[in-house]
Formats: C-alpha cells, sequence, structure tokens
C-alpha cells in the first residue's frame, strides 16, 4: 500500500524489487508532482501519471501560521490578506523570515501583495506558487520584486503531496 525509504538508494532499490516480481505487468501507485522514478528508468514514458487533488489547505490563523514554517530565502513582506469566512484573518501582516528566525504579526505599513486567505493557503506548504496565482488575477503585486521574492521564498524542496486513503473535514 505504502513504502517510504530513507535515502536515495533505498528508493532506488525498492523500485527495482517492485519492478522485479514475476507474474505482475503492472505495478499502480499515487505519487507526487515531482517523482523522481521517471528519471530511474532506462524509458521515463513507460510512467504514466494522473494529477489528483488531495491536499487543501486553510489557515485560521494567519498570524500564527506563516511563523510556524520556514523559507527558501530571507523574506520582509507585508501581506494584504482577505478572509471571509474567517474574518478575524482579513488585515495586513508582515511576515519577516531569515533561516530559523520566522515572525509574521500585524501592521499598518503599507503591503507588498494583495490576496486572500485561499491564495495563502494554496501557496502555504510551497507547492502552487503565488506567481502562477498572480498569472491568473488572485494575487495582486502591490510593490514591484515583492511578487518574485514571495514565491522564491515559499517554494519547498518538494512539491507536496498527500498520498490518499484519508479523508479529513476542513473546520
Amino acid at each position: 500500500m505504502e513504502f517510504v525509504t530513507t535515502c536515495h538508494q533505498a528508493y532506488a532499490a525498492l523500485w527495482r524489487f517492485l519492478a522485479g516480481i514475476d507474474l505482475v505487468p503492472w505495478i499502480e501507485y499515487e505519487a507526487a508532482v515531482d517523482e523522481p522514478l521517471p528519471h530511474l528508468l532506462t524509458d521515463p514514458r513507460a510512467v504514466r501519471s494522473t494529477q489528483v487533488d488531495r491536499l487543501w489547505v486553510r489557515l485560521v490563523d494567519v498570524d500564527r501560521a506563516p511563523a510556524g514554517r520556514r523559507y527558501a530565502t530571507p523574506l520582509d513582506l507585508v501581506l494584504d490578506v482577505e478572509d471571509s469566512f474567517c474574518p478575524w484573518n482579513t488585515g495586513r501582516y508582515r511576515l519577516q523570515a531569515d533561516g530559523d528566525v520566522v515572525a509574521c504579526e500585524r501592521t499598518h505599513d503599507p503591503a507588498g501583495l494583495r490576496l486572500t486567505s485561499t491564495e495563502l493557503g494554496a501557496a502555504f506548504l510551497g507547492g502552487t506558487t503565488l506567481a502562477s496565482l498572480a498569472a491568473v488575477g488572485r494575487v495582486s503585486e502591490l510593490q514591484p520584486g515583492a511578487l518574485a521574492r514571495a514565491t522564491s521564498a515559499f517554494r519547498g524542496d518538494r512539491e507536496p503531496f498527500y498520498p490518499g486513503g484519508w479523508a479529513f473535514p476542513a473546520y
């Protein structure tokens, strides 16, 4: 049903084992967008994937959630957040990140980006980029360069992935 490895060598060895089992014409599995398996194969086209929506994030404490993660690059940015579902989130927040030191606090300073909590939640795990959301009009850049800085800072080392099997209600 699921396998997890601690290193690249174990990952490759496990796939070699699974692919080498006799009488198995195919293996069906769910994978992250940036799954490394195709790069292990002689013919990467032998792997087919389907994108599935399974992981949705709803930030209910905009002042606490962004401070609880780490960022790929240093960032000092004011976000103007609108949230009609959780109105206590509506407001401006200064997000400051430098290594392990991260803070997100309310402010009256001018904002660099305007977005809703939906877009902030989409970018929170580092998969969906703020730049892609801005390209379709869901994030507004209010200060030149703010979008590029935020997009770089929010990126993760891997695409977020939830393998499925469980559904959690959004409360």
